[in-house]
């Protein structure tokens, strides 16, 4: 008889399925994307070769294997997790996070505060990169958790939403040709967006100055070398003058995401929980 093992991941899944009565709760509730919830179920139905569930007006019941799973993946679970809290210290030595660098001054402060009430002892490592390095080292391990740019290739939760605009020094002239750029680095979404826009408007353009470091960009526009774009929330903590004008176009909104490696521990996942409700606290003022 070939040995069948069935991941543990996959039944706490169909549990919370079972909880929520939604795919949707479910996600928010284990950090994970809607589309991976639906996956994972879809495996586990398929390891065990038969449907777990049904859904109908009345919600999500299981099925009459479904009972039988839920009844040993209740006793599987519960034992994990018993030996996770018996044998595994509840504070990390150490959480590795990771945020560009244009996000750390608006978003950090908060998220290293929700940490040091929960883990005093634990060292935080912050380390800065751009959006689409940082869902790499993510789904690597390399960082437990990071605060993005998501993009549509990006499997991240949606956590808050942020307008770019344009922003200057008081006295920069909006009519220099071609009209110089202060952005990060190639491979920044901010910084494509900002090109394809002035492109699509048929405005002369380069970019004039760029750097991995938000200090330096903050410092060429304010020195008015430069326009920048950014996020509003930059913008604003930057004490940076908001350009509103028509010979301008108007830039997207980007959304805010956040990322959990795999397997994180309950202390991480919890951390996760802490982030996500401080970046919607600050989108709501940014919107107020």
């Amino acid at each position: 008889m070939t040995l069948l093992n069935v991941d543990i991941d996959l039944l706490r899944t169909f549990l919370t399925v079972l909880e929520t009565q939604s795919f949707t709760r479910t996600a928010e509730k284990l950090l994970r994307t809607q589309p991976a919830i639906s996956q994972q179920m879809k495996k586990l139905e398929d390891t065990v070769g038969t449907p777990l569930i049904a859904r109908d007006r009345k919600g999500i019941t299981p099925t009459t294997t479904g009972l039988v799973v839920k009844s040993y993946a209740e006793s599987i679970i519960g034992l994990n997790d018993k030996m996770v809290a018996d044998l595994v210290d509840q504070a990390p030595s150490t959480i590795r996070i990771g945020l560009p660098d244009d996000y750390a001054a608006v978003y950090l402060p908060e998220i290293l505060r929700i940490a040091a009430m929960r883990f005093p002892k634990t060292e935080i490592v912050c380390q800065s990169d751009l959006s689409r390095n940082l869902s790499k080292r993510v789904a690597s391990g390399d960082i437990d958790l990071a605060i993005l740019t998501a993009d549509q290739d990006t499997p991240s939760l949606h956590v808050s939403s942020q307008p770019l605009v344009w922003a200057s020094a008081t006295d920069f002239d909006l009519a220099r040709r071609p009209l110089p750029l202060a952005l990060f680095e190639n491979g920044c979404i901010i910084r494509k967006h900002t090109k394809d826009a002035l492109t699509k408007a048929g405005i002369p353009h380069h970019i004039s100055h760029s750097s991995n470091a938000n200090t330096l960009i903050i410092t060429v526009v304010k020195e008015g070398h430069a326009l920048g774009a950014m996020p509003r929330c930059t913008a604003e903590y930057s004490d940076l003058t908001i350009v509103e004008s028509d010979t301008l176009p108007t830039l997207p909104h980007i959304d805010v995401s956040l990322m959990v490696r795999d397997h994180a521990s309950p202390a991480i996942r919890e951390l996760a929980l802490g982030a996500i409700d401080a970046l919607g606290a600050i989108d709501a003022e940014t919107h107020a």
